[in-house]
């Protein structure tokens, strides 16, 4: 299987379960940064922490990695009506100078807020970003 496609059923499967990669990596005992690699491609996991992770997300190796002829495929991101990825968003997110740390340990929940974020009038969006700051100077 090629680094690149199990990375994005690593993100796949991690977003699925409405994890950070902090979350994921505290109850699989992984370092976060070498669980970060795993997901961009950089680099493949070990077969004992590749066991780890289909047994954390209870499928089968085969599943995981997508070798065997009878598993189908799942796409690794679905298309929005805007016509962009989930992988497309985070190459733009990283266009605009976000550290791909942050962008990654992005949960479900995360993206969810978002897109009820973008559905607001912008009325309603700036007394969002009013509320935001006042809390964030509050800390």
């Amino acid at each position: 299987m090629e680094k690149k496609a199990l990375g994005l059923k690593l993100l796949e499967l991690r977003q699925q379960h409405n994890l950070t990669q902090q979350q994921l990596c505290q109850a699989l005992n992984i370092g976060r940064s070498t669980y970060s690699y795993f997901e961009t491609g950089s680099r493949t996991p070990d077969i004992d922490t590749l066991l780890l992770i289909a047994n954390y997300y209870q499928v089968t190796l085969d599943e995981l990695l997508a070798v065997s002829s009878h598993v189908t495929p799942k796409p690794c991101h679905e298309v929005s009506s805007a016509g962009y990825s989930e992988l497309q968003l985070i190459h733009h997110l990283k266009a605009k100078h976000i550290p791909a740390e942050d962008i990654l340990e992005l949960s479900k929940a995360d993206f969810d807020f978002l897109m009820d974020y973008k559905r607001l009038s912008e009325d309603n969006k700036a007394e969002i970003q009013y509320l935001m700051n006042y809390k964030l100077r509050k800390q």
